[in-house]
């Protein structure tokens, strides 16, 4: 691999900036009557063809297809004759949730009951051959799985187990894990164990490593090598070294650290490639981590201009072997630091439109003939194929949502805008279908969660369509505190929740107005999670700016991310993550009660959307009802709803039933003069 570094960073310092562009100008579609809009159904409806992967050998496709009675189900068809497919696994009340190769020969798929409350039993993972064969479960949704009345054990594992991951070492073998959670919350031990998934029988693999691991390693030989572990505001990695059972500790820093170590995988006995950031440069790369000589080498093996990496390696793992990586600048990419395989992205990148980025899934990826590509633009949610190297041709499998018509959906353009310190922020416009010219036109301001990830890119968005179908542009920022742009701009954002975090999105509301893409008298800004607290900040922090505010399963209450009695916030993270990050609940007091929407909420003057899942553990019920009535007793306009949800959405009626609330909500805000 250390041969083909200079190359691979001439290619992604080169095309860092081509990334980041609008896609060539061509005819615009016409924009849609409202009497022939897709519904908000159409928009956030589960996919058809919700997921595909390739065999390790290249010879099968295994797919997530939605059936006509609205359950998702695991269907298998050769490669070479993709239309021929079999259902091999499917539940009458039940979906499959995914699907992954064992081997050549079988599969292993999770399934669980639709809905947020699953009952006892109602979930869990199973295998199965791929002609439909040889079905088993492998994890029950039970505490116990002891046989009534005896003293037999079950080799059906009982709940808490989860699949960790697959070896492609030719045997029926998967790796599953069992966290164990101490009183505080955080994982105090686990078992990480071999499960054969035609015989039940399990090895362990963990005994004797390190407590508190929250990632482990294995070589291509199949041998539990790293362990990172994570406790008290601390991570460290952990290595046993071939030949010998003794761990040892070969690197330790703060957690949340700008040089901390992201372990990826292993490549030969001492060589573990790592995503982090060294001296000299912002954002986050790929390098190689020497455990014997607890050496970090500072020259990159990938990297990007003004993005973190974000490596996702692809690998040949029988030959343990990095093939290339996929990433995610303005939009998602892969880097082959095999050539053949990035000749072959040169021909299906050639014969496809120049906006879709296409990933190739290959198995084991050498030597193979056919790869299944998923193509995707701004425009088009997911298109699969089947490409023949030998034939150089390209064969359609099918398209994830068949019912949205491409030329239906909105252009979403990339662009960076800087704050008023300066501090570049890089922003995403989805502009209504035939509409991407500057033209004053109502927007919303679409708030990601989190917040400390990375929001959006310029890949379609069910969402951002959406509201832009029904002629609004839509804003999306990254805000100081997202991932994924470099050290400063993360941590620009530390304990700025409703100060600066809060400008940067006013600042390119007002930078959409002078550039002419929106009305500043007609917009609104919406959000979950994060992005709800946010909405619901924005009249607050910048009265005047916003017609309206919605949230979904937003935090009202700042001292309540510490303190609430139902959560699902670990005590490491409050103890260690939230006080760097939020503030300290004490020392901080006052300012994290300005910076709370419910301690101020007699200062909104726009009328506000509420919405909660009355079964949230991340943001509980407790700050949607605390703001509510706060805000009835303080005369602002609120409306309020509630679903049988938790922090995300698992039922597609509730979704649509919420976005139709807030078209409607945001369209009479807007449409005032």
């Amino acid at each position: 691999m250390k041969s083909l570094v200079l190359g691979l960073l001439a290619f992604g310092l080169a095309s860092a900036g081509a990334w980041a562009q609008p896609a060539p100008a061509e005819r615009p579609p016409a924009a849609r009557p409202a009497a022939e809009r897709l519904s908000a159904e159409d928009y956030v409806r589960p996919a058809q063809l919700a997921d595909a992967t390739v065999s390790p050998g290249g010879g099968h496709i295994a797919m997530l297809l939605t059936a006509d009675t609205g359950r998702r189900t695991v269907a298998v068809a050769r490669i070479d004759k993709p239309s021929e497919f079999k259902v091999v696994a499917a539940f009458s009340n039940a979906n499959v949730d995914s699907v992954h190769w064992v081997n050549d020969r079988r599969l292993v798929y999770t399934g669980s009951q639709p809905g947020y409350i699953v009952q006892a039993g109602g979930a869990g993972i199973f295998a199965v051959d791929l002609d439909g064969s040889n079905q088993r479960q492998l994890v029950a949704w039970v505490n116990s799985t002891s046989q009534i009345g005896t003293r037999i054990q079950s080799r059906v594992l009982p709940y808490g187990w989860f699949l960790y991951g697959t070896l492609d070492d030719g045997s029926d073998d998967v790796l599953m894990h069992q966290p164990i959670f101490a009183a505080s919350g955080e994982v105090q031990s686990g078992a990480l164990v071999r499960l054969n998934t035609s015989t039940g029988v399990t090895r362990a693999l963990s005994v004797g490593a390190p407590d508190f691991a929250t990632r482990w390693l294995l070589d291509a030989q199949g041998e539990l090598r790293v362990a990172q572990v994570v406790r008290d505001g601390r991570e460290q990695l952990h290595w046993r070294a071939p030949g010998t059972n003794t761990w040892q500790l070969v690197d330790e820093r703060a957690l949340n650290a700008e040089d901390g170590l992201e372990p990826l995988a292993l490549e030969g006995p001492e060589e573990l490639l790592v995503a982090t950031r060294v001296a000299g440069r912002d954002t986050e790369a790929l390098h190689v981590y020497n455990l014997r000589k607890r050496q970090l080498d500072p020259e990159a093996v990938a990297a990007l201009a003004g993005f973190d990496l974000d490596p996702a390696l692809v690998m040949n793992r029988r030959q343990g072997r990095v093939l290339g990586l996929h990433t995610r600048a303005a939009q998602p990419a892969t880097l082959w630091f095999d050539e053949a395989l990035a000749r072959v992205q040169r021909q299906v990148d050639g014969a496809l439109p120049g906006d879709r980025r296409n990933r190739l899934m290959c198995g084991r990826c050498q030597g193979t003939q056919r790869y299944l590509v998923h193509s995707s633009s701004d425009r088009e949610a997911g298109e699969l194929l089947v490409f023949d190297a030998a034939a150089a041709t390209l064969s359609r499998l099918g398209r994830t949502h068949p019912w949205l018509p491409e030329d239906s959906q909105g252009r979403r353009t990339f662009h960076r805008v800087p704050a008023r310190d300066g501090l570049p922020l890089p922003v995403v416009l989805t502009h209504p279908p035939g509409q991407e010219a500057k033209a004053a036109l109502p927007a919303v301001m679409l708030v990601h969660g989190g917040p400390w990830v990375r929001g959006s890119d310029r890949l379609w968005s069910a969402e951002a369509q959406f509201l832009a179908s029904r002629g609004w542009r839509v804003i999306e920022v990254e805000f100081r505190g997202s991932t994924g742009f470099g050290w400063r701009h993360f941590r620009a954002g530390w304990q700025q929740w409703g100060l600066a975090m809060q400008d940067d999105l006013a600042d390119v509301m007002a930078w959409a107005a002078r550039e002419g893409w929106a009305d500043a008298g007609r917009a609104c800004i919406f959000g979950s999670s994060y992005g709800g607290y946010a909405a619901l900040m924005g009249p607050i922090r910048h009265p005047g700016a916003w017609r309206c505010a919605a949230s979904y399963a937003g935090v009202t209450d700042l001292q309540l991310l510490f303190n609430a009695t139902w959560g699902d916030l670990s005590a490491q993270f409050k103890r260690h993550g939230l006080p760097a990050l939020v503030g300290e609940p004490q020392r901080d007091a006052e300012r994290l009660e300005r910076s709370s929407p419910l301690r101020r909420v007699a200062e909104i003057q726009v009328p506000v959307l509420l919405g909660q899942g009355v079964y949230d553990r991340r943001v509980p019920p407790e700050h949607a009802d605390r703001f509510e009535a706060a805000a009835r007793r303080a005369g602002v306009r609120v409306e309020r709803v509630n679903y049988d949800e938790g922090h995300s959405w698992v039922e597609t009626r509730h979704h649509a039933d919420f976005m139709r609330r807030l078209e409607a909500f945001i369209a009479r805000a807007v449409a005032a003069p």
